[in-house]
């Protein structure tokens, strides 16, 4: 076989909260690491947040060297990003059933990219780090389960030019009308940048007004943008997300929270068990990443299906052809490279701000 999927952590209830410190033992180049979260409920709950905010950090780590480091919302946000498809998202709050989510870690441009893989042979100690609260996004958990599963090339010998390194560098709450300075690092060449925008109020291009990108105090301006432009000229690009619910509700809204973002729109699923009488139905309002969504007759289940853009409040910044792996944002000889924003008129209700590098890493 040229690729195999191999076992890096074998399923397991890891407790309430933590961190779990997992070697990873695997000799062949890898060229991803999945991460399955699953959490089951004994009696129907609702939710509190999204279900991969139960993964609060995840780190891929050679002694103090991080080579991947973000949340779990974050590093689905930017698999979907850098790879062109979402991540599986199984969301149910029906009693006994489960929420699984999975959480990709891309080494390449895509699954099995021959010229961008993580080599183990190149590091001395690597080292899985996931810090979790089963509770998170919602608080009658009553089982967990964690498994960590590689893809490796297999029979099919390569030698990769390098790997893609992905960290969050900064995380700050911006302030209306008023511009913030994160200095860049200019050690690799940048594939992209990804900006979570989060307000529980307001879609993420609304909370910032503008970004720019700044070589060596405005020697050169690679990259200048409002917020709204980011959505509609790179983010909605992308790709759309499609996401599928299950639950169980009383007269009273439900919130749910769902990945997209921009342009939200939940519509009920025709011939599931939730489509029974007329009348049942009664949607709420979509704001963020939270749908209350209600039914007008008590203890129905339900199912929608969830569409929409930008994946946790997250906005792309490609710094080239995200394809072409020539065309990147080659930051040698720069001495200075800054990202300045500037928040909205209004960033909305507890706006927060990460700042997410994407660099290409020789080996």
């Amino acid at each position: 076989m040229n690729y195999r999927e191999v076992e890096i952590y074998a399923p397991k209830d890891i407790g309430t909260a933590g961190t779990e410190v997992i070697d990873i033992n695997v000799s062949d180049v890898l060229s991803s690491i999945e991460l399955i979260w699953q959490t089951t409920v004994a009696t129907a709950a609702l939710m509190t947040a999204p279900h991969v905010d139960c993964l609060t950090k995840v780190e891929v780590v050679d002694g103090s060297d991080a080579l991947f480091s973000m949340s779990g919302k974050d590093a689905q946000a930017l698999a979907f990003y850098a790879n062109g498809r979402m991540p599986f998202n199984c969301i149910s709050v029906k009693a006994t059933e489960y929420m699984r989510s999975i959480i990709p870690i891309y080494f390449g441009r895509y699954p099995f990219d021959k010229q961008l893989a993580l080599d183990p042979k190149k590091f001395k100690n690597l080292q899985l780090k996931i810090t979790w609260d089963r509770d998170a996004a919602n608080a009658g958990v009553t089982v967990n389960e964690l498994t960590v599963r590689g893809w490796v090339f297999d029979q099919k010998a390569i030698t990769p030019r390098g790997f893609l390194m992905s960290k969050d560098i900064r995380n700050y709450p911006p302030v209306a009308n008023t511009y913030a300075y994160t200095d860049l690092p200019v050690d690799y060449p940048y594939r992209l940048l990804m900006i979570e925008s989060y307000s529980t109020d307001k879609e993420p291009g609304e909370v910032l007004a503008v970004v720019k990108l700044s070589e060596d105090n405005d020697k050169r301006v690679p990259f200048d943008m409002t917020g709204p432009e980011i959505v509609d000229k790179l983010s909605v690009p992308a790709g759309e997300i499609e996401e599928n619910f299950e639950g169980a509700d009383d007269v009273t809204a439900t919130d749910l929270y769902v990945t997209p973002t921009v342009a939200t729109r939940p519509q009920a699923e025709v011939g599931t068990v939730a489509i029974t009488a007329a009348g049942l139905w009664s949607q709420g309002t979509v704001t963020g990443n939270k749908v209350a969504w209600g039914d007008a007759v008590v203890a129905k289940y339900y199912g929608f299906v969830v569409r929409g853009f930008c994946p946790h409040h997250c906005l792309l910044i490609p710094l080239g052809d995200l394809k072409d792996l020539d065309d990147i944002q080659d930051v040698k000889g720069i001495g200075s490279l800054r990202l300045i924003t500037q928040g909205a008129a209004a960033v909305g209700t507890s706006p927060n701000l990460k700042v997410i590098t994407q660099q290409l890493r020789a080996s």
